[in-house]
């Protein structure tokens, strides 16, 4: 299957583009969700990571799932837990599944089995949705996005909307892809 991923800056709407995708869709979901959630003191946040399977009900916080901390100065990446719960989100993935990878960014940098499962997934016969932090600085992230089979969508503010039905399109016709199909 080719990788579908999903580019853009900071709050432009990626993480709520794949949620509508997937309201439509009607496979089993994979994969894996990032979540900011504010903390205290002010100014200061805690990053969680939850199987995209579960309901943001069943979702909890706790050490096991909190992959970065941002004390208002710096973000503290905890690498192990991308190298264990997201390894472990990537893995037994159903032949008919959707994967979700939302969002992939610069704290797995220094997780490497986290890395090389993404790119494994990426490689394997799953469906990929992705959402990729637009940050060129990153080795990582232009590895993910320079996958040789991956259809690469720039989201901006002014097209959301026809992204949106390009993406749903290639989810609701069968694979393969025609090969000369090219994101907004």
């Amino acid at each position: 299957m080719r990788p579908i991923l999903i580019v853009g800056t900071r709050d432009v709407g990626k993480t709520t583009l794949i949620r509508r995708l997937l309201s439509e869709n009607s496979r089993p979901v994979r994969g894996f969700y990032t979540e900011k959630r504010l903390t205290d003191p002010p100014g200061t946040h805690s990053t969680y990571l939850y199987p995209a399977w579960l309901s943001p009900e069943e979702r909890t916080i706790a050490p096991s799932n909190l992959v970065g901390r941002w004390d208002g100065q710096q973000m503290q990446p905890f690498p192990q837990v991308f190298d264990t719960l997201g390894v472990a989100c990537l893995r037994d993935v159903p032949a008919d599944a959707l994967v979700v990878m939302d969002e992939l960014g610069f704290l797995e940098s220094q997780a490497p089995r986290f890395t090389q499962a993404v790119l494994d997934t990426l490689n394997g016969p799953v469906q990929v949705i992705a959402a990729v932090k637009d940050q060129p600085d990153v080795p990582f992230l232009q590895a993910v996005l320079a996958h040789p089979q991956a259809l690469v969508f720039r989201l901006t503010p002014d097209h959301r909307q026809s992204v949106f039905q390009q993406i749903r399109a290639l989810l609701s016709s069968p694979p393969p892809y025609p090969l000369g199909t090219e994101g907004g």
